[in-house]
């Protein structure tokens, strides 16, 4: 029996009917929402690094400029801030801590939180000898107290741009873009004993077989090791010392120098994966657009080289350049980050990467948002995190409604 007229014309609007909800869905996948534009005075000005939250969702990131205003930092030496959920909707932003060029300037790294609430971060510059400081702050009684726990003095690192990291013992680890003995760049290791916080320099890099200039957080491994990369193209491993000894061990696992992906990666952090398979970002390089990569990092089955595969190429303008931070993953193996644009052909975009079916296939890219340069924000530097519901935040460092900045969600 043929299907009647009204058959027809049902089956078109139930066809119609899918593919809005399908638009819908897609639409509402890819929602940017801004949650705080920063307004350049004393609220903090041009967050360029990631957000923490607390168990209550409370966000918590830095802004390099802005602020109360000192005179050692003209406008502001930089903020920590939190952003709080309003019940009937919207979000409140409070300064909790001003720096004031002593105590640090220009925070430039995200923040970790302790077990017990108290955070953690570094500033780029300011303290003693101006070449930045590690910081904590303690909240009592509904304020936030700042305790410097290191000043650098270039001989032992210099510039701290990238966030901390905790190890099982308490123990703190992070790096120096300058300074240091060879004066390439520093990681270091802050242990507490007796109240006081020691600094130890753990490898200072030369520019020679090792790189130079670390600007990116460290991960740690099960066995206590460190990885991360310089700004000259290099992923490093420092491998902790033996029992009775003393000294790391920094091993070169990859050199993207001169490659056929050459160029120096961004300032984004790595990313274990599984079976120990590491994920990073390269600034430039990675194709013919030169617009950055993402790639994948295989350790050997045995003891030969690790094998770099470039995941996805940027190629410029609304498909992304730039990728400055590096990557997360949700369960299903998907990843996620963003590309700072350059003003120009592109004002920076969140993008997720699919992985392949089947082994072997390609990794699919899909643009989450393309940021406009107007009120959702310009340039998102940093990297991405998850909150509830999947629910991806981040910040811009420039854009807003007053062209400041801004922290941003993506809703899934």
């Amino acid at each position: 029996m043929q299907p009647s007229e009204s058959s027809h014309g049902t089956t078109q609007l139930l066809t119609i009917f899918i593919s809005v909800l399908l638009f819908i869905g897609s639409a509402i996948a890819q929602t940017e929402k801004v949650l705080y534009s920063f307004q350049g005075g004393t609220d903090g000005t041009n967050p360029s690094t990631g957000l923490v939250a607390d168990a209550a969702g409370n966000l918590f990131g830095t802004t390099t400029d802005g602020g109360s205003g000192s005179r050692a930092c003209g406008g502001g030496c930089g903020v920590v801030f939190e952003l709080k959920p309003s019940p009937g909707g919207g979000w409140t932003e409070t300064v909790i801590y001003n720096f004031r060029g002593a105590d640090g300037a220009a925070p430039a790294a995200g923040l970790v939180f302790d077990q017990v609430g108290n955070l953690y971060g570094t500033t780029l510059s300011g303290g003693k000898y101006h070449d930045g400081t590690v910081f904590q702050l303690t909240p009592f009684g509904g304020a936030w107290t700042e305790t410097v726990l290191h000043t650098f003095n270039n001989k032992d690192g210099a510039y701290p741009e990238a966030s901390l990291i905790f190890d099982q013992a308490g123990n703190l680890y992070g790096t120096t873009l300058f300074g240091g003995p060879t004066r390439g760049g520093t990681v270091f290791q802050l242990t507490l004993s007796g109240g006081v916080w020691t600094e130890t320099v753990l490898h200072s890099f030369t520019g020679r077989n090792d790189g130079i200039d670390p600007a990116a957080s460290l991960i740690l491994d099960q066995n206590g090791a460190l990885y991360g990369t310089t700004m000259a193209g290099n992923v490093f491993k420092l491998i902790p010392p033996a029992p009775g000894h003393t000294k790391w061990t920094l091993q070169s696992l990859y050199s993207f120098s001169g490659g056929p992906n050459g160029g120096p990666l961004s300032a984004g952090t790595l990313l274990a994966g599984k079976s120990g398979v590491l994920y990073g970002t390269q600034k430039y390089g990675g194709g013919p657009a030169n617009a950055g990569a993402v790639f994948q990092l295989t350790p050997p089955a045995n003891h030969g080289a690790w094998t770099e595969t470039t995941i996805y190429r940027f190629a410029g303008g609304s498909d992304g350049l730039y990728p400055l931070a590096g990557v997360i993953a949700d369960g299903a193996g998907n990843l996620y980050g963003t590309t700072v644009g350059d003003a120009q052909t592109s004002h920076g975009t969140v993008f997720k990467l699919t992985p392949p079916a089947q082994q072997g296939g390609n990794w699919t890219k899909t643009t989450l948002h393309a940021f406009t340069g107007g009120n959702d924000g310009s340039g998102p530097s940093a990297g991405l995190i998850f909150g509830k519901g999947g629910v991806l935040y981040s910040t811009t460092a420039g854009g807003g409604s007053s062209g400041k900045g801004t922290v941003f969600e993506i809703v899934p």
